[in-house]
């Protein structure tokens, strides 16, 4: 009897049935099937086991949510060392910090964790998303409207705030509420693009530091937003800390799985496992992604165990999923993995060595022929030039992963969903040869 059969029908006892089990603790065998008037299809799932598998749904969101950063100390697998650089540089030395990394490597999830001890420590921390267009008001204005209503200072109403704010205005302001600490989080800093921009709140956090005000600045963007803070402001590199964030191991990856699993009340297997780390390159959110999609796959087969097929099922629709919202690389991407299997370790490697920054530098994937040429050119029309560097990554920092998935799938028609190939045995052989 499988765990679905067994929650239904716990489900199913009346209350009183339920105690009396409990208390007399008798096994009841399960009725005896008519097989004269059993149907040739498989039933459909009783009511009470609909029940149990959204349950299990629920918890696989619950236990892989790819779409949400996290917020609690326990499920930020692989970060410590972020962590220890951001408490220690901010709430220890009073710097204002940067983090920076590429998408889904988990920048927001570190900086509300961190939000959480900062709390803890007594600081009151806001959260806010840039948006393309803001100036230095409306990017700033907000944080101190939150500042004046949660920690009114004593005396007279303040002031208004200035309809147009310059970063001495905002320290003035700030310095009324005395040692009152705050911490302001920019989140999506990479969207302010606009240089002055950036060089006001470059001289606002210099301003801050020297004046000694209690308050500080956190972006969370990628590495050009660094470079460009201090290129407002030379002297800011004293007054910041830098915390890049980078693919997690494959330790954390594994026991971000395992965690995960045991909160839905499924297993993985070895292969499973492997595939998944193998193909997410240390992405926190890939691996979740991947995850989930592969457990829906085996509560659908009504399985609590999640299988390499499953898995790869599961990696398929996650594949369907993003070609809806970038068909033009998933089309040069279906176009290159077509050219042919001798070109996939090539593919392959493209895409590995642009999930490690700074990307892939000039001459380190050369095609060996000129087919290879050819779909070494398919995939350069998804990339771009690194900025201020001479290394190359793709445009959608998302892609890699999304092409290792589509490489162990081989492809019939238009869709990834027939003959899938066991990438991990794939690649024991190859690093046995």
């Amino acid at each position: 009897m499988n765990i679905f059969t067994r929650i239904a029908r716990w489900l199913g006892l009346s209350a009183g049935e339920r105690n009396a089990r409990q208390a007399k603790g008798k096994r009841h065998p399960a009725p005896m099937l008519d097989r004269a008037s059993a149907a040739p299809t498989a039933a459909p799932p009783a009511p009470a086991e609909v029940m149990a598998i959204d349950a299990m749904r629920s918890a696989v969101r619950k236990g892989f949510n790819s779409t949400q950063p996290v917020t609690a100390a326990r499920h930020l697998h692989g970060r410590q060392q972020e962590m220890d650089l951001l408490v220690e540089g901010v709430l220890d030395r009073g710097n204002h910090a940067m983090i920076f990394g590429g998408r889904g490597t988990g920048k927001t999830s570190l900086a509300r964790v961190f939000a959480n001890m900062a709390d803890n420590r007594g600081y009151l921390v806001f959260y806010m998303a840039c948006e393309p267009g803001q100036d230095f008001t409306s990017l700033i204005a907000p944080f101190l409207d939150a500042a004046r209503t949660n920690a009114p200072r004593a005396g007279p109403p303040p002031s208004a705030i200035p309809a147009c704010l310059t970063p001495r205005d905002v320290v003035e302001i700030l310095a009324d509420h005395g040692q009152r600490k705050f911490i302001f989080i920019l989140d999506e800093f990479d969207r302010v693009a606009d240089t002055d921009v950036l060089a006001e709140l470059a001289r606002l956090m210099k301003l801050l530091s020297d004046a000694a005000v209690p308050v500080h600045i956190v972006a969370v963007g990628i590495a050009s937003g660094l470079n460009q803070l201090i290129a407002g402001h030379e002297s800011l590199r004293r007054h910041i800390s830098a915390v890049p964030i980078v693919r997690i191991d494959s330790d954390a990856v594994y026991e971000l799985i395992d965690r995960g699993a045991a909160h839905a009340g499924l297993n993985f297997t070895d292969a499973a496992r492997e595939t998944i780390a193998h193909i997410a390159c240390g992405s926190p959110y890939h691996v979740r992604l991947f995850c989930a999609l592969a457990c829906f796959e085996a509560l659908r087969q009504r399985k609590t165990v999640v299988e390499l097929s499953s898995v790869l099922a599961g990696m398929v629709r996650s594949v369907d999923d993003w070609k809806i919202t970038n068909p033009s690389d998933a089309a040069l991407f279906h176009e290159a993995i077509g050219l042919g299997s001798d070109h996939w370790p090539m593919i392959e490697r493209v895409a590995r060595a642009a999930t490690i920054p700074p990307g892939i530098a000039p001459g380190d994937v050369e095609p060996q022929c000129d087919q290879a040429s050819l779909a070494m050119a398919l995939l350069t029309r998804t990339m771009h030039a690194r900025p201020g560097g001479r290394e190359m990554m793709f445009r959608d920092s998302l892609a890699p992963q999304f092409l290792l998935a589509m490489l162990f799938a081989s492809q019939h028609g238009d869709h990834l969903n027939n003959q899938v190939v066991s990438l991990v045995d794939a690649h024991r052989q190859s690093v046995a040869l």
